[in-house]
């Protein structure tokens, strides 16, 4: 694919360029809130200009004093937009009329030597039309006024894009990322870092978004598009979760959150940072949950660990010990078992982000489990494998009645979904559903990744033999179960951390041609 032309949106702060990139886009992606300051990353999304795509990029507000000290990191992201882009749109605001802001920007734009088209949002309506000309007076032509809030002119604005730019060479259409990746954790993290460090692999600049020591320095969700093996993929960096009474008082924090869960309903496979120099918390475990509730093959990824394995190593001194590097490790997922049970199915990955450290195993292993996630089995090894697993345990009920399972099958894939039909739903309590879905991970593809097991009755058609009610002699000997096994926890310390296993380069895929 072709390289897509750039537009930039830049401006002083709350002039609405925010949203006029979600009105050009057509969709909401941006944070819009009435308060300067709230954007700070570059946001960008694919834009249709005729049968051409460009990337508009949303900015910072230029000249923004930040309380957090992020006003430097926020202009020079706003910079770098303005250097790599084709074409500005200067924002400006109809109802504050020419500011001395706007004669910086200006003034900035023509040092520059940038191509610009002026835009005076707030335009609400052809009684404001007047006040355009008083923009005249920058030196960059009459200004297009439009209505963000009403998508009035946007049609002008987007004409006026495609008569600037030249997009003889621009792509016709945008691939499907082949896989969506979330990277989620709680603030200070890392997440942001993370991303960086990819972008540097595959871009050669980790500069994509801002990275900052002051906690909550992103607070929208920003695509980053990359390739890798000729495949294009989506990393998506997130804002940090805080505890629940944060978001109560907090708008911002509020919809931060929200877009951090609504990029995990979009990933393919999760990233879940955890900081290695702090204890898992409140936020930590409210991410697992969901992260389990959405059904979302996850990493968990370890970070900062060279720095809390230097503790450790001094305290080893200290104390006159040895210090054990893979021991460590595993004391670290034991701990991990006990604290995010929801996730005991998913592989760990020790990473040091700021330097780089074992970032390409990540994504390898991010690759690995969305092959397992995407991978079917076929109904006649489903029936031989739930099969075998009745023989070595049967449902039991209170009352003492029998529950039949008379067939399954895989309904869908990502997450891998295995229905069974019974004589009796509720026949199937939640502990032996549990164990059903520990079962189907140890005897099919689905090592690392959640498995959706749905449980409903069959409808009378007909008799129909159970699965367990077959000929003896056609079934095949079931495996004798391993003393003490515990599925969950021992499948864990399977896949070792990325930073001493190879990863699998694929998973086989279960053959279709013995149904």
């Amino acid at each position: 694919m072709s390289a897509l032309p750039t537009v930039a949106i830049v401006g002083r702060p709350n002039v609405g360029k925010s949203s006029l990139l979600n009105a050009l886009a057509g969709k909401r992606i941006s944070i819009v809130q009435d308060m300067p300051g709230v954007t700070r990353d570059r946001i960008s999304t694919p834009l249709r200009i005729g049968d051409r795509y460009v990337e508009l990029v949303d900015t910072g507000g230029y000249g923004y004093v930040d309380p957090d000290q992020l006003t430097d990191h926020i202009k020079h992201q706003i910079e770098v937009a303005m250097t790599e882009a084709q074409l500005v749109l200067f924002v400006v605001d109809c109802t504050d009329g020419l500011t001395s802001a706007d004669e910086q920007i200006a003034s900035l734009l023509r040092r520059r030597g940038v191509k610009t088209v002026l835009v005076a949002n707030k335009a609400d309506g052809p009684r404001v039309d007047p006040i355009l000309g008083d923009f005249a007076r920058l030196g960059l032509g009459t200004p297009i006024g439009v209505s963000a809030a009403t998508d009035r002119n946007l049609d002008l604005v987007t004409e006026a894009i495609a008569k600037n730019i030249d997009l003889s060479q621009a792509p016709t259409e945008i691939p499907e990322p082949q896989m969506h990746v979330a990277i989620v954790g709680k603030r200070n993290a890392g997440k942001s870092t993370l991303v960086n460090s990819i972008a540097e692999i595959y871009e050669g600049h980790g500069d994509r978004v801002i990275v900052s020591e002051v906690p909550g320095t992103t607070r929208d969700s920003v695509d980053v598009r990359f390739e890798k093996e000729g495949k294009s993929l989506i990393v998506i960096d997130t804002a940090g979760v805080r505890k629940k009474r944060h978001m109560v008082t907090n708008d911002i924090e509020f919809y931060s959150f929200h877009r951090a869960q609504r990029s995990i309903r979009r990933a393919d496979v999760v990233l879940m940072l955890i900081d290695a120099t702090e204890p898992v918390s409140e936020p930590d475990k409210k991410l697992a949950a969901y992260i389990k509730e959405q059904f979302k093959p996850v990493v968990l990824v370890i970070n900062k660990w060279d720095l809390a394995k230097s503790v450790l190593q001094e305290q080893a001194r200290e104390q006159g010990g040895k210090f054990d590097d893979h021991g460590i490790m595993e004391e670290y997922r034991k701990y991990l078992d006990v604290e995010l049970q929801h996730l005991d199915y998913a592989p760990i990955a020790f990473v040091t982000a700021k330097e780089g450290k074992n970032v390409q195993a990540v994504l390898d292993l991010a690759q690995h489990l969305y092959k397992q996630a995407h991978t079917r089995v076929t109904t006649h090894k489903l029936n031989n494998t739930v099969r075998q697993i009745l023989e070595e345990r049967r449902p039991s009920t209170a009352s003492g009645r029998r529950a039949r399972i008379y067939y399954v099958t895989q309904t869908d894939v990502a997450p891998p979904t295995v229905v069974l039909f019974v004589n009796n739903p509720a026949y199937l309590n939640e502990s032996y559903h549990r164990f059903m879905i520990n079962r189907l991970r140890e005897n099919t593809p689905y090592k690392e990744v959640p498995i959706h097991l749905v449980v409903r009755q069959r409808q009378r058609q007909g008799p129909i033999e159970a699965i367990d009610d077959a000929d003896v002699s056609a079934r095949p000997s079931a495996p004798k179960p391993k003393p003490n096994s515990k599925s969950s926890r021992k499948g864990r310390g399977q896949p070792k951390a990325a930073s001493h296993k190879k990863l699998a380069s694929d998973e086989p895929t279960l053959d279709d041609n013995d149904d």
